[in-house]
């Protein structure tokens, strides 16, 4: 299975996976409209959180726009091989580093503040409550921090959970994005 980047800097570039059951990478229409909410310069110089990484698209797209530092979490090894290879192929693997981990365990352990959080879990999965409620309380986030929680478009998110709220909630064909901010509301 393979995806390409589809903005900023490493804009074309592959990224591959060899593990295809149960991988459903984020499409390039929904990453598109997740950076363009976010704005063009909305990523530079931000610590990133990819939780579900799955292939790390979404970790590496921000990256590639201008994101200091990613943190994938994948509970995979082979996928976590991938999204490893990927990064050193790309020249980025100085600005991330790769979790083998259930994103449940991670959250405990995690101790660096973020600004931009992914999390995109299988849609037959239901892990949103705990997850919502562990970012949402700890202190895992920057102030003015951004997550950004893709979903099947039939699960219905809460509006809010522990700090943080959502501000929108837009969909895509079967997926939907909401995004969820501490700070001010995002358009």
């Amino acid at each position: 299975m393979s995806t390409r980047i589809s903005g900023g800097s490493e804009r074309g570039r592959p990224i591959h996976s060899r593990w295809r059951s149960g991988l459903r990478p984020t499409s390039v229409r929904v990453r598109a409209a997740i950076f363009s909410i976010l704005g063009p310069l909305a990523v530079d110089g931000l610590r990133v959180l990819d939780l579900y990484a799955g292939t790390g698209i979404l970790g590496v797209e921000a990256l590639s726009r201008g994101a200091s530092w990613a943190d994938f979490v994948e509970s995979h090894s082979g996928r976590c091989n991938d999204i490893r290879d990927n990064l050193q192929k790309i020249g980025l693997d100085g600005r991330g580093h790769v979790h083998r981990a259930r994103v449940e365990k991670m959250l405990g352990m995690l101790v660096d503040g973020y600004d931009l959080v992914f999390i995109d879990p299988p849609y037959d999965m239901d892990p949103w409550d705990g997850v919502l409620v562990r970012l949402g309380e700890g202190k895992l986030l920057n102030e003015n921090a951004v997550v950004i929680a893709e979903h099947y478009f039939e699960r219905d998110l809460p509006e809010r959970s522990g700090r943080l709220v959502r501000s929108t909630l837009r969909r895509y064909g079967g997926t939907s994005i909401s995004i969820y901010s501490l700070g001010e509301k995002i358009a």
